[in-house]
């Protein structure tokens, strides 16, 4: 059974934001299910192996047409004094990474 992102608590439905937090414990579920695998697939002890994978970043679904945690409102000047870049004001992940990873068909 898949989870309704746009179910709350006590199967009440909104249509207003869906439910990230249970979109990223399911991300996150699945994320360790494929590095408990890949561990045992090469013997590799789990509690050794790292990943760049980070657990709290924003839910981001935009790749299949779903929904996105991002906030593009922040705003981060590049070190060379040379501009900036737009950024999620959750994660701060850059909007010019976002699209590049995202709008590709």
């Amino acid at each position: 059974m898949t989870h309704d992102p746009y179910e709350r608590e006590g199967g009440e439905a909104t249509s207003d934001e869906p439910d990230f937090e249970a979109l990223r414990a399911s991300r996150n579920a699945a994320v360790e299910a494929v590095m408990k695998a890949v561990c045992e697939k090469h013997g590799w002890d789990p509690a050794t192996a790292h990943t760049t994978f980070d657990p709290g970043a924003c839910y981001c679904a935009c790749t299949d047409g779903g929904p996105c945690e991002h906030d593009f409102q922040g705003w981060r000047e590049h070190g060379d004094g040379r501009g900036g870049e737009q950024v999620c004001a959750r994660c701060g992940l850059g909007a010019m990474s976002h699209s590049l990873r995202t709008c590709w068909e």
